[in-house]
């Protein structure tokens, strides 16, 4: 039979290579935020109290965040590895640490001093027992004594909030 539009590629065939194999790939990447948006996809909508502050009514409530449109200053520490007081080094600790400063110039006071960041919390998390970082309910507490820690040793009020956006004890 002759071959007609129909018929199904074969493997004689060569498949697109180079520009031309990358395509649909590049055409997902360019098309697919434009069309979200136009959607109305990932753009938050205003609420009433920024839209508030935003014409200069006084009687909006006063959400200082939320009115400078600005994201919190935050310093992430991946993947830290510790093994706990008294485990004799067969078990550990797996944490990442996300740090929320007061302002961006915590954030790069950290970053410019992350030895000395990563010393602090090892040491502060290394003096804990296994038992002490399984117990849920005293994650409130580790987060509170690493603030304390960290605000002595990089000035009071640099480190506003802390995360565990990972914490595994093994």
């Amino acid at each position: 039979m002759a071959d007609s539009p129909d018929t199904p590629t074969t493997a004689d065939e060569p498949t697109p290579t180079g520009m031309k194999a990358r395509l649909p790939l590049m055409g997902a990447i360019i098309i697919g935020p434009v069309a979200a948006k136009a959607l109305g996809f990932g753009v938050p909508a205003a609420t009433d109290s920024v839209a508030a502050h935003a014409e200069g009514e006084e009687n909006a409530p006063d959400d200082s965040a939320a009115t400078a449109g600005a994201a919190p200053s935050v310093h992430t520490l991946d993947n830290l590895v510790l093994n706990p007081a008294a485990s004799g080094g067969t078990r550990f600790l797996l944490l990442t640490l996300a740090m929320e400063c007061s302002d961006a110039a915590g954030v790069t006071l950290l970053q410019s001093r992350d030895a000395e960041l990563r010393d602090v919390v090892l040491s502060t998390l290394g003096r804990k027992t296994v038992d002490e970082l399984a117990e849920v309910s005293a994650r409130e507490s580790i987060k509170t004594e690493l603030i304390d820690a960290l605000n002595e040793r990089f000035g009071k009020k640099t480190v506003v909030r802390l995360y565990f956006p990972q914490y595994v004890v093994q």
